[in-house]
């Protein structure tokens, strides 16, 4: 495919329709530091290090900043080009933890599950932590990476395959923070085990459940893989990509098929049909860890929904840099609940402002929604695509990388006007 190269004559011309800013009832104080969040947007998509980004923030419910540009498709060449907007809905990566994570918790408040029960005995072969045999594994320990879980190579199964043909010895930690549930390692296959619980409990698909249960009393056209999304919302979805060196952009995931189709989109081999799955068997088929589709502003709607949620803000795990207790990845992850990451006011990317939320990184995008309690707003932010240098870390804090430092930036400049 042939990459597509923007000026900023094109960019600004082709993007025209998609930026939004909404100062309403606070024009005066919101126009300087709205107007730097602009050119701070605008100026990350011209350098050409991603194909489009955008960020959203709200306060008390109502949205006082929207702004997207770039190309949601188009910019390996593979479609017609077609403007990202705050409403594009994408492959959120891990934010979608909080969708699956919030259902799980409103399944145990109806008493359909109980989430401290140990669900080794759901599978088989039974769920046993080789270097801890006999200590009970249970659903908050997989929402809260403390169930002594590691990534294996590959974390999803195509259907008709099972969840448990991808257990190994080697997905689990070793054992020096001790027994499940008393250390930290950021693991996406617990989301794949939880989701099998979920179904399970319920004897329902995960997509549906997610929708259900959390998605559509929150009045969100969206949902995992692509299911329940309107065909018209999908459309206008945003394709992620990455670029290599100096390289064109390449699709990494949402190319033209999956966002002109009708089906949800899931991995399938020897003629395997949705139809027949059999809800249990398969945790990972509706990538609970990352396959959520959203948009910019249902990001943060759905942060908010999350922190005004107790059980999703109460800290299963803090990070002890005596201890250490956990893979704490560098200060990336710092305080986690069942379901969300906390950044406390002392240790957060925007200094002074504790955020409650999640990161999403995959395929090329960089992601996050978060809820800032102390202001009652919430932020939502997202590049479609990443070049090298733009993956980089920056000096700010772990969680920002290059491509990000603008978004970030703008979202202190934002906050710090309320």
């Amino acid at each position: 495919m042939t990459g597509m190269r923007l000026s900023r004559r094109s960019l600004m011309a082709g993007v025209a329709g998609a930026a939004l800013t909404a100062c309403a009832h606070r024009a005066d104080p919101m126009r300087i530091p709205a107007a730097a969040a602009r050119r701070r947007i605008e100026d990350l998509v011209y350098s050409a290090m991603v194909p489009a980004a955008g960020l959203v923030v709200r306060q008390r419910g109502e949205v006082i900043f929207a702004q997207a540009q770039g190309l949601a498709q188009g910019a390996a060449g593979e479609a017609d080009p077609a403007p990202f907007t705050p409403d594009a809905p994408m492959r959120i990566a891990s934010v979608s933890k909080m969708a699956v994570a919030m259902t799980a918790h409103r399944l145990a408040a109806k008493g359909a599950l109980d989430i401290d029960a140990d669900i080794r005995a759901a599978f088989s072969p039974p769920l046993i932590n080789p270097h801890f045999p006999d200590a009970p594994i249970t659903l908050r320990q997989l929402l809260s990476h403390t169930a002594g879980l590691e990534d294996p190579e590959v974390y999803w199964q195509p259907l008709p395959g099972r969840t448990e043909t991808l257990f190994t010895q080697t997905m689990w930690r070793t054992p020096d923070w001790g027994p499940p549930g008393a250390g930290f390692r950021y693991a996406n296959f617990g989301y794949g085990l939880a989701g099998a619980i979920l179904e399970q409990a319920t004897g329902d698909r995960l997509d549906r459940l997610t929708a259900r249960e959390v998605l559509a009393p929150l009045g969100l056209d969206i949902g995992f893989n692509w299911s329940g999304v309107s065909s018209r919302k999908r459309r206008h979805g945003a394709t992620l990509y990455s670029r290599e060196a100096e390289g064109s952009w390449q699709v990494q995931a949402d190319g033209p098929t999956n966002l002109t189709g009708s089906d949800p989109a899931i991995l399938t081999e020897d003629g395997a049909r949705l139809a027949d799955y059999v809800p249990g068997t398969n945790g990972t088929l509706f990538s609970p860890q990352g396959g959520l589709r959203a948009s910019l502003h249902d990001m943060a709607i759905l942060a908010r929904a999350a922190a005004q949620d107790p059980a999703m803000t109460r800290p299963v795990w803090r990070f002890d840099p005596a201890g250490p207790n956990g893979d704490d990845e560098q200060l990336y992850f710092e305080t986690f609940t069942p379901g969300a990451q906390i950044h406390e006011a002392n240790a957060s990317p925007i200094p002074g402002v504790k955020l409650i939320g999640h990161h999403g990184e995959a395929y090329g995008l960089y992601s996050g929604a978060f809820h800032a309690p102390t202001l009652d707003a919430e932020i939502a932010f997202a590049v479609t695509g990443t070049s090298v240098p733009g993956m980089e870390r920056s000096p700010h804090h772990p969680v920002i990388v290059k491509a990000t430092e603008p978004l970030w930036a703008a979202a202190e400049t934002l906050l710090a006007a309320l």
